[in-house]
């Protein structure tokens, strides 16, 4: 037993490990997570199978414990400061446009098929505090060429920053009904 440890220590000492203690202790939790897996088996060229059904089970459990992590699609990320009344147009009209801070939006990125089968990269806003979307700025792209040239391209984000300073953006309640307008507009 004193020479099994005294061997260990020299394997260690020879073997030294330099990783940063963040991916030892990643590389601990893989080690866990797999072996606690039933039907993983390795073969001994180093192949691995495992059943499914299991991994399945497994991907809905993690998924029913993380889900307060996942924002829906148009859902607003933080209560409505807004007044009584707005709220009440919203509700009776859900297309209706909401004055939106400049300040306060992300950026999404949606992609429409066209029938010609070219696609439409449309850039928009959304807003952080009403959840409301506006096209900024679109490209079409057929038979696998981008219509806009790219020196054009390359300004996007000016192209966006002119759409927020000169409110020409048109709030709308979810994402295809803001590239809808857009496209009625052209």
């Amino acid at each position: 037993m004193l020479l099994l440890n005294l061997l260990a220590k020299l394997w260690r000492f020879i073997n030294n490990d330099r990783r940063p203690d963040w991916e030892k202790a990643r590389e601990r939790e893989f080690i866990l997570a797999a072996n606690s897996l039933k039907t993983l088996s390795v073969t001994d060229r180093g192949g691995m199978s495992i059943d499914p059904e299991e991994l399945r089970e497994h991907i809905t459990a993690s998924r029913e414990q993380l889900k307060h992590l996942v924002h829906t699609t148009g859902a607003p990320r933080r209560p409505f400061e807004a007044a009584t009344d707005l709220l009440v147009e919203q509700e009776s009209s859900p297309s209706a446009e909401t004055p939106v801070s400049a300040m306060d939006c992300i950026e999404v990125v949606a992609w429409r098929r066209l029938h010609s089968g070219g696609a439409v990269r449309y850039l928009c806003l959304q807003s952080t505090s009403t959840g409301r979307f506006a096209v900024a700025t679109a490209s079409l792209f057929s038979d696998g060429t981008q219509s806009i040239p790219t020196w054009i391209e390359a300004n996007t984000a000016k192209h966006v920053a002119n759409a927020i300073q000169n409110d020409h953006l048109r709030w709308l309640a979810t994402v295809s009904e803001a590239m809808d307008a857009w496209d009625a507009n052209l």
